[in-house]
């Protein structure tokens, strides 16, 4: 059990305390959209990980055998997401910062909240490198350990990943203050320019290393948990 607990943590704090388009652009919607919106789009991310876990667990052959056959579709779809994000945060991009208590915090509409939700959903979603490790520590686990243990992992390291994400939201809340239009503004080039080089990077990837990315999943998939 506490291998298990070990294994889980640390999975989840590899997760939390990654540098990517996910960690900019969570801050910078909580400080453009305030706390609630912060929470609506990492909402969308957590349902996206769920979905990952569940699918990668459950049904390991048949997603890896859509991973075999979408792996560019998703590749390319999440570089040209990630760019197109990335020239708007860059270019277009406007100041806005939202103050406790005002509208556009707390008075949030529930089209902005599903927006920012699918915005999050689609980051994760498309982002094939996620979408192997998550289906590779699912396969690898299925050999190691048994259902309840992988349960436990799973369950451990997706709590620790909603946490640290919980801590993102409020901590941009808190920080928004003391943030001039300024500075806001160059967070928001900081942000594009890490979107730009992280969509650029799935984009070689997939052009290079799909079929790598193949090969590894027909080499680690030796259980079929149904």
């Amino acid at each position: 059990m506490w291998q298990a607990l070990i294994t889980g943590t640390i999975m989840g704090l590899y997760l939390a305390i990654s540098v990517g388009p996910i960690l900019f652009t969570t801050v910078n919607t909580s400080l453009h959209k305030g706390i609630r919106g912060g929470f609506s789009f990492v909402a969308g991310i957590w349902f996206s990980d769920i979905l990952f876990v569940l699918f990668s667990n459950v049904f390991t052959v048949f997603t890896a055998h859509f991973l075999d056959v979408y792996i560019k579709e998703i590749g390319y779809g999440g570089g040209l997401l990630l760019l197109a994000l990335g020239i708007y945060y860059t270019i277009f991009k406007r100041a806005l910062l939202a103050r406790s208590g005002d509208e556009s915090d707390n008075g949030i509409s529930h089209g902005e909240i599903a927006r920012l939700f699918a915005k999050g959903f689609l980051i994760n979603t498309l982002n094939p490198i996620l979408f192997v490790e998550w289906l590779t520590a699912a396969t690898v686990f299925a050999k190691t350990y048994s259902v309840s243990y992988r349960v436990l992992i799973f369950a451990v390291c997706l709590g620790i990943n909603i946490f640290s994400d919980i801590l993102k939201v409020l901590l941009a809340g808190k920080l928004k203050s003391k943030l001039t239009f300024h500075n806001l503004n160059i967070l928001n080039r900081i942000t594009g320019v890490v979107l730009i080089i992280c969509g650029c990077f799935i984009l070689y990837q997939t052009y290079y290393h799909a079929d790598k990315w193949k090969k590894k999943e027909e080499a680690i998939i030796v259980y079929n948990p149904m």
